[in-house]
Formats: structure tokens, C-alpha cells, sequence
């Protein structure tokens, strides 16, 4: 895979290539924002995804990984719509053990399945999933 360089028949020069896989498509792009605590990974990660909801012709999931989820004020959903959006359930996974006996994590769902049953849709047009959320004291 290699990144397509911007000219004038592209405006997204971040966009992957992968010709051969996906009919001639742009493969999905993936980004994730880490860093220390306090230092703007979650308005960097709502400013990116809004910027590209723009820009970019393909379907934008964001997921908040945050046991404090902010994300869904950066993308611009209503503070009094936040409490109501479930986080995805652990029963989701389960674990199993494979052939040579080891554990392994499995979906039981898809990822179509889970995106369209806990993503919630923003102003913008990105599906929100959330991962954690914080029920109460001692719930980690």
C-alpha cells in the first residue's frame, strides 16, 4: 500500500491505495490519536474526523476508547444526548480457546453488526461507537 500523492485530481492525499483489492476502491484508512493525558488527543481526534467528514467520499466511524468519553462533544452531538449512548457490551467478545490451546478473543458479532446496533450518528455524519463508560466508583 502506498499513500496517493495530492494533484490536481486529488484533495486527499492522506487517502491509501491498494489497487488490485476492492474493485480499483480506496482501502479503509485507519487513524488513532494516543498521547499523555491532558494533551489534546480528544479534541485532535473530533477536529480530524469532522475536518475529513468533509473532504472524503467513504463512511467515518469514530470510537471513543476513553473510560472518560469526551468524543461525542468534540463531533458535536448535544450534551443532553451523550448520556444515552450505550457503550459497546463486553458480550460482544468471548473468549475461546483455539487448536493449540490457546485463548483467543472472538467477535460475536461483525463489525457491520456492532457498528450499525451502538453507533450513533453526529451532526456531521460520523457513527460514534463508545467502548467504556464509567457506571460508578470501583466499576474498573
Amino acid at each position: 500500500m502506498k499513500t496517493s500523492p495530492q494533484n490536481e485530481t486529488s484533495n486527499c492525499p492522506w487517502i491509501i491505495s491498494d489497487k488490485g483489492k476492492n474493485n480499483g476502491e480506496s482501502a479503509p484508512v485507519k487513524f488513532a490519536v494516543a498521547g499523555k493525558g491532558g494533551s489534546g488527543k480528544t479534541t485532535i481526534s473530533g477536529t480530524l474526523a469532522r475536518i475529513l467528514s468533509g473532504k472524503i467520499d467513504q463512511n467515518l466511524i469514530a470510537i471513543d476508547g476513553d473510560s472518560n468519553p469526551n468524543l461525542a462533544t468534540t463531533l458535536g452531538l448535544p450534551r443532553d444526548k451523550i448520556p444515552q449512548i450505550a457503550p459497546i457490551p463486553r458480550s460482544v467478545v468471548e473468549r475461546v480457546k483455539d487448536e493449540n490451546g490457546k485463548n483467543r478473543t472472538i467477535l460475536k458479532k461483525t463489525p457491520d453488526e456492532i457498528i450499525n446496533e451502538f453507533g450513533v450518528d453526529t451532526p456531521d455524519g460520523i457513527k460514534l461507537l463508545l467502548m467504556a463508560a464509567i457506571d460508578h466508583a470501583g466499576a474498573g
